[in-house]
């Protein structure tokens, strides 16, 4: 894994905490966040278990993020210590249930 970060990452500046967006509305984001069974939702991220922040964007506060999280809110991912394949399997059934395939 750290070989597979250093060459996606440049070798550099990253560690386990993940900030992504989901193009989709608030309700939906709020659902992605409300289905994870393994991922606890959380308002800190300090922790050995996989937690995770949806902060919708405030108006003052959306003026310091990048476009991409002004429009589609900001979800903070910080990764513990749990198995990364059941990690991966509660973010896609989350996604699967937020957003289901048409």
């Amino acid at each position: 894994m750290h070989e597979l970060a250093k060459r996606q990452f440049g070798g550099q500046g990253f560690g386990a905490l993940i900030a992504f967006a989901l193009d989709a509305d608030h309700d939906t984001r709020n659902a992605f966040v409300n289905s994870l069974r393994l991922i606890t939702s959380a308002v800190s991220l300090g922790h050995d278990e996989t937690l995770i922040v949806y902060e919708d964007t405030a108006p003052g506060r959306a003026a310091m993020f990048p476009e991409v999280f002004r429009t589609h809110g900001l979800l903070r991912l910080a990764v513990g210590l749990e198995d990364p394949d059941d990690l991966v399997a509660d973010l896609a059934a989350a996604l699967d249930v937020a957003a289901p395939a048409s």
